[in-house]
């Protein structure tokens, strides 16, 4: 965990997971009760340790506060992290805390006393909201631990395994993970990234949360390396029915290009500090947040940047008058002398009519003398470019992508990049499910979206 939340988190984060102790190594009693003084001198120049008797010895600690988790779609509060305190002394920080604890033994006394309360809190949550709290994942099926879930009822409780611990420490967890599962709780697999192979851990636990660390979201609106590790994780969790929340959000810049991201939760600063109280999400930033959806949208699906142009029978004769045909299904119907429509259909005489109305029905202007060129069963075929300045004919070219209108941009990208040297930059033909023409996109503007994306 960075800077944020290193004083106020409580996961093992005061150095690399090989630095510290395994559990059990330090000088606890047998009974796993209160942990003894280990009696050392305290070294000059050395940091000072936590009171950690003081804080065993205290019924009250920790306290817990609370930092809301933010639905980055619909800018509301999805969820909150319960994080533990144990009082303004320095020498207390939650990850010296637990660190020591972890070292001298008595990590599961803690651990214990975090959940107990996390438990306690829930039971006042808002309505629609999680409760997320850390825990060991070496830890949880330690008596100590074990005594506080096991029975109890875990719904709206996500418990955050920390991926700082090696899995291997965590002996049984796949079963224990289940056994949690059917007491109600979900599971989160916390600080992705920042320690040991991520990805093989979510393998084994199979998250229903995965928490991006803090270090990759920093700055990710400035870093392409951040960015494709964030589309990694959320594509390997997405497969797994997971969903991301990135901490650590502390800038616009940040929010932006999660947003347009899709990483659907954040955490951090920028969202909402750690309170004592049920805090609400910021009005302003709520707006901004739903703003910034709306515009990730619109702007990511390749409608957006769709021409409207002619459709054309060119020389496929007249159109097989296909029911799910939008051009046909557009136009009104011709009728008899008396007002009522022919029986049938259109007859022969309507043919040519009805070819123009093709030619005209998107001639807004927009696309000039550009027109998607349709087989007789209205399947596009070909484009019809409009010649350019200085007297150039127009050029006829067949159609060799399609794609249909909530494609993301980027997809779309693609697949139109991986098509033969000679027809990559030639239009994309917009259709329905059916196949029907709707529009085109020209390749100049698809580019010019995929550089507004990264810039964004």
């Amino acid at each position: 965990m960075v800077s944020q939340q290193s004083t106020i988190r409580r996961p093992v984060e005061a150095g690399p997971p090989g630095a510290r102790e395994p559990a059990g190594q330090g000088q606890a009693d047998e009974a796993g009760g209160a942990c003894p003084a280990d009696g050392r001198r305290q070294v000059p120049g050395l940091p000072v340790r936590p009171d950690l008797d003081g804080i065993l010895a205290d019924p009250d600690a920790p306290s817990l506060v609370f930092q809301p988790i933010v639905d980055l779609r619909r800018g509301v509060t999805a969820g909150y992290e319960a994080l533990a305190r144990f009082g303004p002394d320095p020498r207390n920080a939650p990850h010296l805390v637990f660190g020591e604890a972890d070292r001298r033994g008595c990590a599961a006394e803690l651990e214990a006393r975090v959940l107990r309360r996390a438990l306690a809190a829930r039971d006042h949550l808002p309505d629609r909201c999680f409760l997320a709290v850390n825990v060991f994942p070496h830890l949880l099926s330690s008596p100590e631990v074990a005594a506080v879930w096991r029975g109890a009822d875990l719904s709206r409780i996500v418990l955050e395994l920390n991926e700082a611990v090696d899995i291997e420490r965590a002996t049984g967890l796949t079963s224990t993970s289940q056994e949690l599962r059917d007491h109600g709780a979900f599971l989160a697999m916390d600080d992705v990234g920042s320690g040991y192979a991520g990805l093989r851990q979510l393998t084994h636990i199979r998250p229903d949360f995965v928490k991006l660390d803090a270090s990759l979201v920093s700055n990710i609106d400035d870093d392409q390396v951040k960015i494709a590790l964030t589309e990694l994780v959320g594509g390997f969790a997405s497969r797994l029915n997971g969903w991301v929340i990135a901490e650590g959000v502390e800038r616009v810049q940040e929010l932006t290009m999660l947003v347009a991201l899709g990483v659907p939760l954040g955490q951090g600063f920028l969202l909402g500090r750690p309170s004592a109280r049920w805090q609400e999400l910021d009005p302003a930033v709520a707006r901004r947040i739903r703003l910034l959806s709306a515009r990730s949208d619109r702007s990511s699906r390749i409608v957006s940047l769709m021409e409207p142009v002619r459709i054309s029978t060119g020389d496929y004769g007249r159109c097989g008058q296909v029911p799910g045909c939008p051009p046909c299904a557009r136009s009104p119907a011709p009728s008899d002398d008396a007002g009522s429509p022919s029986p049938g259909g259109r007859p022969e005489e309507h043919a040519e009519e009805h070819a123009e109305e093709h030619e005209t029905l998107r001639g807004d202007g927009s696309g000039g003398g550009t027109a998607i060129i349709v087989s007789n069963r209205c399947r596009p075929v070909a484009v019809r470019l409009a010649g350019g300045a200085g007297g150039r004919e127009s050029q006829r070219i067949p159609t060799s992508l399609f794609a249909l209108p909530d494609e993301p941009v980027t997809e779309v990208a693609r697949r139109a990049m991986t098509r033969p040297a000679g027809c990559r930059f030639d239009p994309v033909i917009i259709v329905t499910e059916m196949g029907r023409p709707l529009g085109l996109v020209r390749m100049e503007r698809l580019m010019l979206r995929l550089a507004d994306l990264s810039a964004a």
